[in-house]
């Protein structure tokens, strides 16, 4: 999780945490004194809510941080209540906190609590949370619903409760204490008014808080109150000294805005005495800004900086009768933020150049260009690793930097290894930080007076950045630097894969355009040779005897065969060659089972037996009635039983539907079952190259799979080879083309389903295919 306002957020978090929990550790050390261990339990849970709040701002993964946002909801709902029972101990009405009262009013925030951080077990949260990212910072928020909105309104009630029994305190005419009671509720003011400020304001992340940072303010409050001074004594008021110690400027307004008291800090604000001038000469239109929550910018002449600019914070002050006497305002110093915020504005607009970079080079120019002109960086170079030459090469540079080295902008600064920490960072991958208390060393150069960062970009080389001033870099300077690092590492290699991407797609190409012409030679040239000795073979049928005749015959068969074999290798190299929406199409796979089936009985000696549904239409192309025949004639011909049978079932699965070829053959050994399909075999046992190789071949350019089963069961549902189920083609024994047998049908249960020991015999070819209604884009063909 990155952004503009996470490294002030989680540094103002997590400072708030730490001030709570040492305010903790000093009430428990005085926690004789009366208050003390009400306070040191609000200070715990307020400071555990801000590190956990930290936690989800720094988890290394959203499962992280929504576990971290899941333990903030317990701890944090129990920061009213203790609110509540620390308001009511200091006031002296501890007798009022019976265990039956605080279990009642503990018992709401604490349930919902309980339901939110076993949601994950029971599935019913009542407030659904969500990852959202805004001003940058992406983090869990919790949505809002109704049972949220009324864990609010309890919440919000237990609070109003405390700040009612402190106030009617602070109004006791006998209440000698009214100084430090007026401090307490004053520093409550912090969390409760800075939350609702905020939130009004637009907030930083519907996630995040800043109720955890503004209870420190009212933590050391209330511990000055009732640790520091006498508590029986009449103690300074807290507010003004803390007002006093405050960096951030704190302006008291009257009702006609005017100045009527600040801190040191506002009077650095404007030249002279600020008190009892209009607050407009802080800046132009000041006071229509504290309506507005708009942030000011102030050209302050008691800062280092030409400008700085606030955030706003304002606070009406009514007297008892709720007339509206003035403003407190609170003046937040976010000049480096926001000049982060514009940075990373700009990184964002860098990141579309990024995008549409073509070349390393304009990656290079678009990194030096944002580090010098938006980073505020002088000196920026971008150095590749040459493997060629074993060096870093600049490939962008500053013109700054350029007339610092004495190099020409366009010349190439050529570091060889193990030349200074460019190298050092580039080898070790590691981020390198030059503080100027040396001098600056880039390959063969060397000046001084320079701080420096040397940024890896992995595998790509090293990205450099710097500036004349001395001082280091911030935490912040660092991470930006990281961001921009980062980004131009991600762009190099994208130009990087692009650039092996075109050259494939032109590889793929030229491939392509020489199957193509090969592919044309093959159908040309066999095609008209073929034509050629079938020509002559007719001729000479008629002027041999008959046994020459035969032979003949048979050449003139090899020609047909070859003939449509290069018709068929045409469409298979058209089918590799294709693109995916090309290839496949709506094939009506019912159709094409029962015609291969038929033309299965007419070829050979066997049974067959066919059980499948209808209209089942497929993801494949012309092909896919070879595939089918291929593995049907595979049943066949390598089928050593008495009566050979083949049994096609359909079996639909969702998505698929599985066409399962049984036969009553010798079967496969686990091994030739992973063999067969392989290359190697296509040649050695199939047909004329052609075989299961090329079954499993088109199967998976249909996006679909086969394999192998053992035969055990096959047959009936039963397990048992019966003929009298559904079948589309006809026996060679005599069974008729609807499957009834004939008096040439096994149909006692013989042995032509088992094997010498008894024991099942058979293969099963499982071909599952895609259905075309799951695969959508397809052409109507088939």
């Amino acid at each position: 999780m990155a952004g503009e306002a996470l490294g002030p957020v989680v540094g103002a978090t997590a400072v708030g945490g730490a001030v709570e929990l040492a305010l903790a550790a000093v009430a428990y050390r005085n926690r004789e004194r009366p208050a003390a261990r009400a306070f040191g339990w609000l200070s715990l849970a307020a400071g555990g809510w801000a590190l956990l709040q930290v936690a989800v701002l720094t988890a290394p993964s959203p499962a992280a941080a929504s576990a971290a946002h899941a333990l903030a909801g317990p701890v944090s709902s129990q920061v009213p209540m203790l609110w509540l029972v620390f308001a009511a101990v200091y006031t002296g009405h501890r007798e009022r906190l019976t265990p039956g009262r605080l279990a009642a009013l503990w018992t709401p925030l604490t349930a919902y609590s309980l339901v939110q951080l076993t949601a994950p077990i029971h599935g019913a949260p009542l407030a659904p949370v969500r990852t959202v990212t805004e001003n940058g910072i992406t983090a869990p928020a919790t949505v809002e619903t109704l049972p949220f909105a009324l864990y609010s309104l309890v919440a919000y009630a237990l609070i109003l409760a405390g700040y009612v029994l402190l106030i009617a305190f602070l109004l006791d005419s006998r209440n000698v204490y009214r100084a430090e009671t007026g401090a307490l509720v004053l520093g409550g003011l912090f969390p409760t008014a800075g939350a609702v400020v905020v939130s009004a304001a637009g907030g930083i992340h519907p996630g995040v808080s800043v109720a955890p940072v503004l209870f420190a303010v009212h933590g050391v409050v209330a511990g000055l109150v009732l640790f520091r001074y006498n508590f029986v004594g009449v103690a300074p008021v807290a507010t003004d000294l803390l007002a006093e110690e405050l960096d951030d400027p704190v302006l008291v307004l009257d009702d006609e805005d005017a100045v009527i008291d600040h801190n040191p800090a506002a009077g650095r604000l404007v030249d002279g005495d600020l008190g009892g001038r209009h607050v407009d000469a802080v800046a132009d239109g000041f006071a229509a800004r504290l309506d507005d929550g708009a942030q000011v910018t102030v050209d302050a002449p008691g800062d280092d900086r030409e400008v700085s600019t606030f955030s706003v914070g304002v606070t009406t002050v009514d007297d008892q009768y709720g007339a509206t006497k003035g403003r407190l305002v609170h003046l937040r110093d976010v000049t480096d933020q926001q000049r982060r915020l514009d940075q990373l504005t700009a990184m964002q607009a860098a990141t579309q150049q990024f995008i549409g970079a073509r070349t390393a080079a304009e990656v290079a120019d678009i990194a030096v260009r944002f580090a010098g002109d938006v980073h505020g960086q002088a000196y920026a170079a971008l150095f590749r690793y040459d493997e060629g030459a074993d060096a870093l090469v600049s490939e962008a540079i500053t013109d700054r930097l350029a007339a610092q080295l004495g190099v020409d902008p366009d010349e190439s600064i050529r570091v060889p290894r193990d030349s200074g920490p460019l190298w050092t960072s580039y080898e070790d991958d590691e981020r390198r930080t030059f503080e100027g208390e040396r001098d600056l060393v880039v390959g063969p150069y060397a000046f001084g007076s320079a701080s420096a960062l040397f940024l890896p970009l992995g595998d790509h080389g090293v990205l450099v950045i710097g500036r004349e001033e001395a001082g280091g870099y911030t935490e912040t300077d660092e991470q930006l630097g990281e961001i921009l690092a980062r980004t131009t590492e991600t762009a190099l290699t994208r130009v990087e894969h692009e650039e092996q991407l075109r050259t494939s797609r032109a590889a793929v190409e030229r491939r392509n355009q020489q199957i193509e012409f090969f592919n044309g030679v093959l159908r040309h040239n066999i095609r008209n040779a073929m034509l050629v000795v079938d020509g002559h073979a007719e001729h000479l049928q008629s002027r041999v005897g008959e046994a020459d005749a035969e032979k003949l015959e048979t050449i003139r068969t090899w020609c047909s065969d070859l003939t449509d074999m290069t018709e068929k290798i045409r469409a298979v190299n058209d089918t590799v060659t294709a693109s995916e929406d090309e290839r496949l199409e709506r094939v009506d796979l019912s159709a094409v089972l029962r015609e291969q089936a038929r033309g299965l009985s007419d070829r050979y000696e066997v049974t067959v037996a066919v059980d499948v549904a209808d209209d089942l239409t497929v993801a494949a192309n012309e092909l896919v009635a070879d595939v089918v025949g291929g593995v049907l004639s595979n049943a066949v011909e390598h089928n050593d039983s008495a009566r050979p049978r083949v049994r096609v079932t359909t079996e639909p699965l969702g998505e698929w539907v599985q066409v399962r070829i049984a036969d009553n053959g010798p079967g496969l050994s686990d091994e030739m079952q992973t063999q067969v399909f392989q290359r190697e075999m296509a040649t050695s046992q199939t047909a004329h190259g052609f075989g299961l190789y090329f079954v499993s071949v088109m199967m998976d350019l249909y996006n679909g799979n086969v394999w192998f089963e053992d035969g055990e069961g096959v047959g009936s549902p039963d397990g048992s080879w019966t003929d009298g189920g559904p079948t589309d083609g006809r026996s060679a024994d005599g069974a008729s083309s609807d499957g009834e047998p004939t008096d040439g049908d096994a149909t006692d249960g013989g042995s032509a389903d088992e094997g010498a020991d008894g024991g099942p015999r058979g293969t099963v070819v499982v071909l599952e295919f895609r259905l075309a209604d799951e695969a959508p884009q397809l052409s109507a063909g088939g």
